[in-house]
């Protein structure tokens, strides 16, 4: 593969070339490795901010690079990677804000989407969350701002669990996990990214039984169980630098054919590319579904 070519820190037209490609040395949250390989966190025996500090005390922040992908992006797949960047408009995203255009335009174009990568013949979307806040601690709460932590939306558990919670139906339930069953994350831009970039780690690249960590989170309504990484140096992360509205990434949350590897729960990011910690916030959308068959 040739080496894309790198440059210079501070140019203030990096956005405004597709062809142009910017690596950024920066720091991603992992945790530390705990004593075991799954962690809990009961919400539902401890005050939430005393839950919160035991989960912060797990941080830790490492030197990553984050290569650019631009110019790559047909190199890397779903399958292989666990991750695709492809070419996809959907009109008029600038009205995201009007009651309902989310979930009569932009949820089922994003299904079509998904179903055509896929292969999918049926999709049920159970989440999507505009994101469009600054990084700020204060912030966190209402779940608008990046979430700067090295994580997955499920472990394989969590996400099998998720299932029942999205096809109660026992019966009907039993007749998908027949067949193949994903969950897809897929995550655009509303506006071009400058600050807080997405992340995303090449799965090839994770030994996922060493670096993986299991935290169940548990609720006064239920549990989730997510996943949380530590650092390796065998990792190698990417994104798509000026990445825009029509350029999203698609990729694995879970993938019921590969849970003997892990379950192919792609581990992404937040970043700060210091070139733009002082730019607007950045505005996304990203959207969870099921994806069957």
């Amino acid at each position: 593969m040739e080496k894309p070519r790198e440059t210079t820190q501070g140019d203030s037209n990096l956005r405004e070339s597709p062809n142009l490609v910017k690596h950024v040395d920066t720091e991603l949250i992992f945790w530390r490795r705990p004593e075991n390989q799954c962690m809990v966190i009961d919400f539902t025996s401890s005050k939430p901010e005393e839950c919160m500090a035991a989960a912060a005390k797990m941080d830790e922040k490492r030197p990553v690079r984050i290569h650019d992908i631009r110019g790559q992006e047909s190199q890397f797949s779903l399958e292989e990677n666990g991750f695709e960047y492809v070419q996809h408009d959907i009109p008029a995203m600038d009205k995201i804000s009007e009651s309902g255009y989310a979930d009569k335009v932009i949820i089922p174009k994003t299904e079509e989407l998904v179903q055509r990568i896929t292969g999918a013949t049926r999709t049920i979307t159970f989440a999507h969350r505009v994101r469009c806040l600054a990084t700020d601690n204060a912030l966190l709460a209402n779940n608008r701002a990046p979430a700067h932590s090295v994580h997955s939306d499920f472990t394989a558990t969590g996400a099998l669990h998720h299932l029942e919670t999205v096809v109660p139906e026992a019966a009907e339930r039993e007749s998908i996990l027949r067949g193949r069953v994903r969950i897809i994350n897929a995550w655009r831009p509303l506006k071009a990214v400058q600050k807080d970039p997405l992340a995303v780690c090449d799965w090839q690249t994770l030994d996922w039984r060493r670096d993986s960590i299991a935290n169940r989170i548990i609720l006064p309504h239920g549990w989730n169980e997510l996943g949380k990484y530590v650092f390796d140096n065998t990792q190698t992360w990417y994104y798509l630098s000026g990445q825009q509205p029509h350029e999203p990434v698609v990729f694995s949350q879970f993938d019921s054919a590969r849970v003997g590897e892990g379950g192919l729960t792609l581990p992404h990011s937040a970043f700060v590319d210091p070139d733009f910690v002082d730019s607007p916030a950045r505005e996304s959308i990203e959207i969870k579904m099921f994806a069957f068959g």
